[in-house]
């Protein structure tokens, strides 16, 4: 969801860099990107790490949680380019689409609003025991969904994600947002594309050339019957 459909990340880290400095420490980008895509436990483990066991780290969140509200009803959550469209196409093939985010539900509900009923299962932090890079998420979805992790398809934005989709046994498609995707997980995964309108012209052509293979598999198969 965060940083592949929704165009969330950004406007997380300029919330958590601004609280964070309102507390007397500095929040670097980098840092920042060492919790993209993990679970709440993970970045909490990250903020004793980067400011010390004195941190007040539930603190630290209540006033993210202010200061984010405050923002979103000023400015609104954007999509991410292309977000609605892929969404669009892959309900107009007839393939039942999964969300698997390692946010909770009241952050689902906020930022996908009225597509999240695009999706026929979702399934939030809330839902599992391990959040990403552990598969939970996407073999739970896999389970709703009624299909096998290796008959399904990941889109993923950060690195943890991708492994947890890769931990599920499942193929995945990179989209990087805030992070770019390391060699690893390059050399491992279906693709790496730069958008997600590039993901749908690419899948787009795919889905015609394999049906244009079954179809003239079907043709030979006849002819060679008669």
């Amino acid at each position: 969801m965060d940083g592949l459909l929704v165009d969330s990340e950004r406007l997380v880290r300029r919330v958590w860099q601004t609280t964070a400095r309102d507390r007397g420490v500095e929040l670097s980008d980098a840092q920042f990107a060492s919790f993209v895509g993990h679970s709440a436990d993970v970045c909490n483990r990250l903020l004793g790490e980067y400011f010390g066991s004195t941190f007040d780290i539930p603190g630290f969140h209540a006033a993210c949680d202010v200061h984010m509200r405050l923002v979103v009803e000023a400015e609104g959550v954007g999509l991410r380019p292309g977000a609605r469209e892929w969404l669009a196409f892959v309900a107009e093939l007839g393939i039942p689409l999964g969300l698997a985010t390692a946010s909770g539900p009241v952050a689902a509900r906020e930022r996908l609003g009225e597509l999240l009923a695009d999706f026929d299962a979702v399934v939030t932090r809330a839902d599992v025991e391990r959040g990403k890079p552990f598969p939970d998420l996407y073999l739970e979805a896999a389970a709703r969904l009624g299909v096998a992790p290796a008959d399904a398809l990941a889109l993923e934005d950060s690195p943890t994600g991708a492994r947890a989709a890769i931990a599920a046994g499942m193929p995945v498609l990179v989209v990087p947002d805030l992070v770019t995707t390391p060699p690893e997980i390059v050399a491992v995964a279906v693709g790496v594309y730069d958008s997600l309108d590039a993901v749908r012209d690419a899948a787009a052509r795919a889905w015609v050339s394999d049906r244009t293979r079954t179809a003239s598999a079907t043709t030979t198969r006849d002819d060679a019957q008669r």
